[in-house]
């Protein structure tokens, strides 16, 4: 087999009889958006026939851009089984790969709001970063007394101590609860449940 990598005419290139991918009108869509964006940047793979063994998907969508001409890398003296099983590869390998949720997450924080990326849908990428903000801030504010937690703490000494705020006591299955503590082993201080 020999490789060769050179730009050919798109009006050249054959679709093969038995591709093993369906490129349905969303996907097109999206590769069309990336092309928009970034140009070809990945290969096709052709024979020397001018059948393509993988890429169909790109060819479909450069043609649907208008493009004339493509980069493609030309296989030649490669054995009819051999072309049928690299195309079954390409795209069954394709498809293994397992998404890095954390690091999407990631990304898509550092991105600021700029979520123009082919093959992720706009709102989904906002709810993502929405519900990571909304984590964050919630971790933040984890243990942080505020003027609702304080009333509460409040209200709860008051049924504690048997008397209500006002000035009844409390509720009487509060005053049937034993109050509990333990002791820090650090300090020796009493920490009260």
């Amino acid at each position: 087999m020999k490789k060769e990598r050179k730009e050919v005419s798109l009006a050249l290139l054959k679709t093969p009889e038995k591709n093993t991918r369906i490129h349905p009108e969303k996907q097109i869509s999206e590769i069309r958006r990336s092309l928009q964006k970034w140009g070809q940047y990945k290969n096709i793979v052709i024979d020397e026939e001018n059948l393509v063994l993988a890429g169909n998907g790109l060819v479909e969508a450069m043609r649907a851009e208008g493009m004339k001409k493509a980069w493609a890398v030309i296989l030649t003296d490669l054995p009819e089984n051999e072309k049928k099983k690299l195309m079954m590869a390409d795209n069954k390998t394709a498809g293994l790969g397992i998404d890095n949720l954390n690091n999407i997450e990631a990304l898509i924080g550092e991105l600021a709001g700029d979520f123009d990326i082919p093959g992720f849908d706009d709102d989904v990428l906002n709810s993502i970063n929405a519900a990571s903000e909304e984590i964050s801030q919630a971790l933040d504010d984890y243990g942080k007394a505020t003027v609702e937690n304080l009333t509460e703490i409040e209200a709860r000494v008051n049924v504690n101590d048997g008397e209500g705020e006002d000035g009844e006591t409390g509720d009487p299955m509060a005053a049937n609860m034993e109050r509990r503590s333990v002791k820090c082993p650090e300090c020796g201080a009493d920490v009260w449940l």
